[in-house]
């Protein structure tokens, strides 16, 4: 394992050390989200993404001018990988009880039966096909997002793997100054003010790119004016505040450790401050995501 992965591996165990801390997030619900964290960092190094010469990426002045580089639709990703992984986290599910091992096993009975193909599933989930997936959350009320979440556990190194390439090959370090992702064009999930200058970084909330944005703009609808995007902090949760769009009425999470001594897990961190959530939403603000980890 690299320093790099190294580093990475350390700074997931701290967070997730923290988030076991946190009375008002369910221990079932924290435990899920460790086993697949750490499933996840066990097959980071073991993800091969061939991203083949011929796809669709757009036209260089058209992202210029706004247009994201690749269709969700359109991600190649390493299907032994995904096969594996989906298998290796309905495992997990079956260990968590509760709903979410109820509705599991209503999977792997498909699967079984051959009425559940995977890579019908990875294609539904790539072109964010809610029709495709209704059928499961009706049989499942009380987990209706399991199917979904089982995709993304299963794509998201091949998707983490694929931005990186794109986002250094075709779009660099400039600031993005439109409302979602310049690599997949879907909505960020949550901020942060990196470096003693606080450089702002948005992250993707489905391939979880992470890329520079303008500080002062709404990350979703572009609003410039200062006045019109106000933040507010929750004591109970330093390093953490909300930026609010006036115009939009939409929130993001910030992530703020300059005067901290802690280092951004941008997925585990918004379920960190999840508090901060509650807040927004009894302000009367919503966000367009879900979480990090599609629940």
């Amino acid at each position: 394992m690299d320093e790099r992965e190294t580093a990475r591996q350390r700074h997931v165990e701290q967070k997730l050390e923290a988030l076991s801390g946190k009375e008002y997030l369910p221990k079932d619900l924290v435990d899920l989200v460790a086993r697949v964290a750490r499933l996840h960092l066990e097959e980071r190094p073991l993800c091969q993404v061939e991203i083949p010469p011929d796809l669709a990426l757009s036209d260089p002045d058209l992202h210029l001018q706004g247009r994201a580089l690749l269709e969700p639709a359109d991600f190649p990703y390493d299907r032994e990988q995904a096969r594996r992984l989906f298998l290796k986290v309905l495992d997990i599910l079956d260990q968590a009880g509760g709903p979410v091992a109820a509705a599991g096993a209503m999977v792997r009975q498909d699967l079984d039966a051959g009425k559940l193909d995977l890579d019908a599933v990875f294609a539904a989930y790539l072109r964010q096909d809610q029709e495709f997936f209704a059928p499961s959350a009706e049989r499942s009320p009380e987990a209706p997002l399991t199917l979904p979440f089982l995709a993304q556990a299963a794509l998201s190194p091949s998707l983490e793997q694929v931005a990186e390439k794109l986002l250094a090959e075709h779009h660099g370090e400039k600031a993005w100054e439109h409302g979602h992702c310049p690599v997949c064009g879907r909505p960020p999930l949550i901020a942060e003010l990196a470096g003693q200058e606080g450089v702002r970084m948005l992250t993707c909330s489905f391939c979880h790119a992470r890329y520079r944005a303008p500080r002062m703009m709404c990350a979703f609808c572009g609003e410039r004016e200062q006045a019109k995007l106000p933040f507010f902090t929750v004591e109970e949760e330093p390093g953490y505040r909300v930026d609010v769009c006036a115009t939009c009425k939409r929130y993001i999470k910030t992530i703020d450790f300059r005067n901290l001594d802690k280092v951004a897990v941008p997925l585990l961190d918004d379920l960190d401050s999840l508090a901060l959530d509650m807040v927004a939403s009894r302000e009367g603000y919503g966000r367009p995501t879900l979480s990090g980890w599609g629940f």
